[in-house]
């Protein structure tokens, strides 16, 4: 049976979309794969499936609660020869995934990579410096570079990344999945609804994410004028936190703002809700957005990115001009003041998102281990411009 050691600077304490999807891998996990995931953190953890070194770490400069750690190299070496490990997965660009390279060209294990996020955009958002911003793209190009393939989330992720210089061929999408079991219009509460001071004649709003400036959030403000000066009333609820709090709360003073919930709390206010927004031009899927169609909610998405590739447009809701406060003001409007027109497109986001189940986006993961997992006995993998 392979082995599969992913590796990863997301500790599964983290809410991310990366720790969404790879809880998701080990729940759907098939019976001829052993996968174990390895990470750092404060603590650690050792269980069957995902092992956690009790590490140094460090707040990001620009983001001080998303910490990395400095991961054991050796220690990380033992564990994977202990388990045995014949295919490595490298997922995000900090220390951890930094060491597997290492351990790569000294164990000549075949390597995959699945690109989640756009890093250098939120380097150069926080920063104010291009430069860095694709310096660290140029460093993440170095990385994956000895992937045998490259996975991402949408052919918008793949169109830029060919662009960025990464070869045609490594690069293969893999969508994402919603878990429908837990993410369901049955979730509605009318006991939160009325908590949050909303109903028929005022329209919850939702955003569901981190509270952060490179989601495009600064549009808020803006979006809620509008409204409020055509006279359509309605709540804003923010389900998240980050750095971009203190600002939101000033631009919207009447919004709910609930905090970091766990998968089954974000179901709950997903399907509380009457829309969601997800105004961000920076993210590579946006996997909250599949998982608001599947509570029943009409989305909100803009026209950059991978958001729009996991919604229809016009069906399960509209795309916006990125940016475009008015455009979103106007589709908003259009939602709020037609509760018809909520239903409908929200029975049509239910009928989509149901079709988008975990087992059927993890098959090309899946086969791309397999397929790996064959050239373990080899030297080296094979590699798309490997360099030192």
């Amino acid at each position: 049976m392979p082995t599969v050691a992913i590796i990863t600077d997301n500790d599964f304490d983290k809410v991310t979309g990366v720790t969404t999807t790879l809880k998701a891998v080990l729940r759907h996990a098939p019976s001829d794969l052993r996968i174990r995931v390895y990470t750092a953190a404060d603590l650690a953890v050792d269980q069957p499936d995902y092992c956690a070194m009790a590490s140094w770490g460090v707040g990001l400069p620009w983001y001080p609660e998303m910490r990395i750690y400095w991961p054991h190299v050796q220690r990380l070496r033992r564990m994977l020869a202990a388990d045995g490990a014949q295919v490595l997965h490298i997922t995000t660009p900090g220390p951890m995934c930094l060491a597997a390279r290492w351990l790569w060209r000294r164990t000549h294990m075949p390597m995959i990579g699945s690109y989640h996020t756009h890093l250098g955009d939120y380097v150069t958002t926080y920063s104010g410096s291009g430069a860095l911003g694709r310096g660290l793209e140029t460093y993440m190009r170095w990385l994956y570079s000895p992937c045998r393939t490259v996975l991402v989330p949408s052919a918008a992720t793949r169109t830029r990344l060919e662009m960025g210089g990464y070869p045609t061929h490594q690069l293969q999408v893999w969508s994402r999945g919603v878990e429908t079991s837990c993410f369901q219009p049955a979730a509605r509460s009318a006991v939160l609804r009325e908590s949050w001071g909303v109903g028929d004649r005022r329209p919850a709003i939702l955003y569901a994410g981190r509270l952060s400036s490179e989601k495009g959030l600064a549009l808020m403000g803006p979006i809620q004028q509008a409204l409020l000066r055509h006279g359509i009333a309605h709540r804003f609820v923010f389900v998240g936190d980050g750095p971009m709090r203190p600002a939101l709360e000033a631009m919207c003073p009447d919004a709910v703002f609930l905090g970091s919930l766990s998968p089954a709390g974000v179901a709950q206010a997903m399907a509380s809700a009457d829309a969601f927004v997800f105004p961000s031009a920076t993210d590579s899927l946006g996997n909250v957005v599949l998982e608001a169609q599947a509570c029943g909610l009409p989305v909100l998405v803009t026209d950059q990115g991978g958001p729009q590739e996991h919604m229809v447009h016009g069906s399960t809701g509209w795309v916006c001009p990125a940016g475009d406060a008015a455009a979103f003001t106007d589709r908003l409007a259009a939602l709020l003041s037609d509760a018809s027109l909520r239903r409908s497109m929200g029975h049509a986001a239910v009928t989509y998102a149901t079709s988008r189940s975990w087992p059927v986006a993890l098959a090309p993961l899946y086969d791309a281990w397999r397929d790996a997992a064959t050239d373990a006995g080899r030297a080296r993998p094979r590699a798309a411009g490997a360099t030192a």
